[in-house]
C-alpha cells in the first residue's frame, strides 16, 4: 500500500527537465540530475537490475511521504495604523509634557532651603513658630514654611501615552510572536518506507526513514510577503525599543488611564496627541486576530517517477551491503518475471499521470473519466453476459 505526496521542488523539477544542469540554481536537483542521467545509463540493460525490480516492482511495500509548509498572512490595516501614528508616539515620548508642582511643607529652621515672601508672610500669621524676637528686631523661628517647586511628568496626556505604550507593546508582541516564533519545529518533509522481498533463496526487510526539518528564519520562504513581514519587524523593534525610554520607565509609577479618554485641549488641538488618541481607538476597537498561521500538509499519490528512484536507491543498498558480505550467495536470475497486481496504487498512479499530463481542465477531466469508466465497466459486463450465454448454449447442445 502507497500513500506517497510529492515534494512540490519534485514536481518542479519534472516539469523544466530540460534544464542544463549549469543553468540550475538548486545545487541538490543538480546533483540528483546527474546520479540519475548516471544511473539510467549503467542500469538500463543489466539483468539483475531488471530482475531486482521486478521483485520490489511485485512485492508489498509500504511508504509514506509528507511535506509540511507554514503558510502566513497577515492584517494590514493594524499595521497601517501603527506606522500612521508611530511618529507621533515617538514625538511625544521625546518631548513630554510637564508642569510645576509646588510643595508646602513646613520644617524645622535648620532644615529649609528656600526661603520665600510666601514664607515670611506664613510666618508673621503664626507667631507660635517663633522662638524669639532679638532687641534689634530680629526674629528668630524654630520652624518655617518651605515651598518646594519642581517640574512633573504626572499630568494626564502622560499618562495616556505610557498606558498607550503598554496595550500597544501587548498588542503587538502577541501577535509577532505567533507569526514569527512558533510552528518553527513542525516544517519539513518526512519520508518512510518498509519493504519485504521473497528473492527465492533469502528474504530482505528493508526500513529506512529520512526526517527534514526546517529552521526557519523570519522571511523564509515567505518572498510573497516579505514587504509586510520586514514592516512588522520594524513595529515590532520600534515599539518595544519607545517602552524601554527613560520617559515611559518614570511614568510606569503613575495610574493608567482607561478608556475611553478624556479629550483634553492637548488631545484635541496638537496634531500628534489626536493621532494617538485615533491608535488608541483602533487597538480598543480591533476585534480581530489580525493574522493566520496553517501548517499545510503535501500528500499526492506517488508518481511512477518517483517510486523508480526509491527503488532504484533499494537496489543501490541492497547491492551495497551484499558487496561486503565475504561468501554470499550468488543470487540466481534465471526466475519467471512475477505479473504485477492491478491494485489501488496503480489506479492512483494512473490517475495522477492523467491529471498532471492531460492538460484538461478538472471539471472537464472529472466527467470524462467518470464516463469512459461506465462506458468500460457496462462494455465488460456485457462482454461477460455473452460468454455467459454463449457457454449456456454449448451445455444445452451437449
Amino acid at each position: 500500500m502507497y500513500e506517497m505526496p510529492l515534494d512540490e521542488n519534485k514536481i518542479e523539477m519534472e516539469e523544466d527537465a530540460n534544464i542544463l544542469f549549469d543553468d540550475e540554481k538548486d545545487v541538490v536537483q543538480n546533483v540528483y540530475r546527474k546520479m540519475a542521467e548516471s544511473n539510467l545509463m549503467a542500469t538500463k540493460d543489466d539483468a539483475f537490475y531488471k530482475y531486482f525490480y521486478n521483485l520490489l516492482d511485485t512485492s508489498t511495500n509500504f511508504c509514506t511521504f509528507k511535506c509540511v509548509r507554514l503558510i502566513k498572512s497577515v492584517d494590514e490595516d493594524w499595521i497601517n495604523a501603527i506606522e500612521e501614528a508611530l511618529p507621533s508616539l515617538h514625538h511625544v515620548i521625546m518631548n513630554p509634557r510637564k508642569f510645576i508642582e509646588e510643595d508646602r511643607e513646613i520644617v524645622n529652621i535648620a532644615m529649609a532651603r528656600n526661603i520665600t515672601t510666601e514664607s515670611i508672610r506664613h510666618l508673621t500669621q503664626h507667631s507660635d513658630l517663633i522662638d524669639k524676637y532679638e532687641e534689634d528686631g530680629t526674629v528668630i523661628p524654630n520652624r518655617i514654611l518651605n515651598v518646594f517647586k519642581e517640574e512633573s511628568l504626572n499630568i494626564y496626556e502622560n499618562r495616556f501615552i505610557c498606558t498607550l505604550i503598554a496595550e500597544l507593546q501587548h498588542f503587538v508582541n502577541k501577535r509577532y510572536n505567533v507569526i514569527f516564533e512558533n510552528t518553527k519545529d513542525e516544517l519539513g518533509s518526512f519520508f518512510e518506507m518498509e519493504s519485504k522481498i521473497d528473492n527465492y533463496t533469502e528474504t530482505i526487510d528493508y526500513k529506512f526513514q529520512l526526517k527534514v526539518r526546517d529552521k526557519q528564519s523570519d522571511l523564509v520562504n515567505e518572498k510573497e510577503n516579505e514587504d509586510i513581514f520586514s514592516r512588522l519587524i520594524k513595529i515590532h523593534r520600534q515599539v518595544n525599543g519607545l517602552a524601554s525610554t527613560e520617559f515611559i520607565m518614570q511614568m510606569r509609577g503613575f495610574a493608567s488611564v482607561r478608556h475611553p479618554i478624556v479629550k483634553t485641549n492637548a488631545i484635541k488641538k496638537n496634531m500628534h496627541y489626536k493621532k494617538c488618541l485615533n491608535l488608541w481607538n483602533f487597538i480598543y476597537a480591533y476585534d480581530k486576530v489580525g493574522y493566520t498561521v496553517n501548517l499545510v500538509k503535501h500528500e499526492p499519490i506517488i508518481s511512477k517517477e518517483f517510486e523508480k528512484d526509491i527503488y532504484d536507491s533499494f537496489i543501490w543498498n541492497y547491492a551495497m551491503i551484499h558487496n561486503q558480505v565475504e561468501d554470499a550467495n550468488k543470487i540466481n536470475i534465471n526466475h519467471e518475471e512475477r505479473k504485477k497486481e492491478i491494485n489501488i496504487k496503480y489506479i492512483r498512479q494512473f490517475l495522477d499521470l492523467i491529471v498532471r499530463e492531460s492538460g484538461i481542465p478538472d471539471d472537464n477531466l472529472r466527467k470524462i473519466v467518470m464516463n469512459e469508466l461506465i462506458d468500460i465497466q457496462n462494455k465488460r459486463k456485457n462482454e461477460k453476459n455473452e460468454i455467459e450465454r454463449a457457454n449456456k448454449k454449448k451445455k444445452q447442445k451437449k
